[in-house]
C-alpha cells in the first residue's frame, strides 16, 4: 500500500510534514486557473479505484476522504474559496486533516458571503484545520464563522477575520454540547474597533477544552470577551498563554464562564478598558500569572 511519504515523493516531497497512518491518502486542493493545476493532476491522477486525488475545493476533496483512514487535504499557497451558505464547505468526514501551504497572506483563504447563515461546519470527529486564513467579514453580520457540533475538532496556526468597518461577524467560533475536546492553539481572531462580534469563541457545553497561545484584538461585548461560556457549563477547560484585547469603550471582560465550569486559566495576558475583573469563573482554577490593564498605556496587574 503506497504510504504518504511515496505519495508525497512524487510531487517533489522529501519528508512527511504530518504524522499520519500509512493507509491515509493524501488530496490536494487549489483552483482550477493556477498555473500548476494540470501539472498536479498530471502527478496524481484519478486512482484505479477511481478517487479523485486533486480538486477545486476544500468540499470536493473532504467528499473523496475516507472517514478514521487519517486522510490529508493540501491546501495550495493562494488557493481562494468562497462559502455563501451552511453547505458549501461541511468537514463530515472524521478524522481528516485540512492542511493549508503557505505563510502569511499566502496562505488558503476562505471567505464566507452572501448569507449571513453562511458557515464552516464541523459535524464530524477528530477534524483538523490548520494555516488557513477564514475571512468572516464578506457579508456583515456573518452568524458564526465556524460551526463545530463533534469532538475532537482543531483549529491551529489559523488567521480568523472577524470585523472591518463595513461587516462585522457575530461570533467566530459556535459550539455545542457534543463538540468536547477542542482545541484553539496558536490561532490569531482578529478584528477592528468597530462594534458588532459578540465575542469570539462561544463555548456552549462539552469538556476538556483547550484554548492556548491565540491572539484576540476585537471590539466583543462589554460584559463578554473574546472567550464566552454560556448556557451550559464545561468541565477541565485549559485556557493559557493567550493575548486578549477588548477595543470596546468601557469594557470590563476579557474572558467569562458559566458558574459550573470548571478548569484552568493561566498565563494569560489581557486588556480591558474598564473594571477590575478581567475574568469571570467562579469555579475556574485561576493557576496564576494571568495579568489585565484596565487602561491603554498601563502596566498590567497581576491577578
Amino acid at each position: 500500500m503506497e504510504t504518504l511519504g511515496s505519495q508525497l515523493s512524487r510531487y517533489g516531497a522529501i519528508a512527511n510534514p504530518l504524522p499520519v497512518a500509512p493507509s491515509a491518502k493524501v488530496f490536494f486542493v487549489l483552483n482550477s486557473s493556477n498555473a500548476n493545476f494540470a501539472g498536479l493532476q498530471n502527478e496524481f491522477p484519478v486512482d484505479k479505484d477511481g478517487v479523485v486525488r486533486v480538486h477545486t475545493t476544500i468540499d470536493a476533496a473532504i467528499g473523496s476522504c475516507v472517514a478514521n483512514r487519517g486522510d490529508v487535504i493540501y491546501v495550495m499557497p493562494g488557493h481562494t474559496e468562497a462559502v455563501i451558505s451552511a453547505t458549501s464547505l461541511v468537514c463530515d468526514v472524521a478524522g481528516v486533516t485540512i492542511q493549508g501551504l503557505g505563510d502569511g497572506s499566502q496562505r488558503p483563504t476562505i471567505t464566507l458571503s452572501t448569507s449571513t447563515a453562511a458557515t464552516i461546519p464541523v459535524s464530524a470527529s477528530s477534524v483538523s484545520i490548520r494555516n488557513v486564513i477564514i475571512d468572516a467579514t464578506g457579508i456583515d453580520a456573518i452568524v458564526a464563522a465556524i460551526t463545530p457540533t463533534a469532538s475532537n475538532f482543531t483549529l491551529q496556526n489559523c488567521a480568523v477575520r472577524l470585523a472591518t468597518a463595513s461587516a462585522q461577524a457575530t461570533l467566530g467560533i459556535l459550539t455545542t454540547a457534543a463538540a468536547g475536546r477542542m482545541k484553539l492553539i496558536d490561532n490569531e481572531f482578529m478584528g477592528s474597533a468597530d462594534a458588532g462580534t459578540a465575542t469570539a469563541v462561544r463555548i456552549v457545553g462539552g469538556d476538556e477544552h483547550q484554548i492556548r497561545g491565540n491572539r484576540f484584538y476585537g471590539a466583543y461585548t462589554t460584559t463578554l470577551g473574546a472567550i464566552e461560556n454560556n448556557t451550559t457549563a464545561c468541565l477541565r477547560v485549559t485556557v493559557d498563554s493567550n493575548i486578549i484585547e477588548n477595543a470596546t469603550a468601557s469594557s470590563t471582560k476579557a474572558m467569562v464562564f458559566a458558574a459550573g465550569s470548571t478548569g484552568t486559566i493561566s498565563n494569560n495576558r489581557m486588556q480591558i478598558l474598564s473594571g477590575t475583573a478581567p475574568i469571570t469563573g467562579a469555579a475556574m482554577s485561576w493557576a496564576g500569572n494571568n495579568y489585565y490593564a484596565a487602561a491603554l498605556g498601563t502596566a498590567g496587574t497581576l491577578i
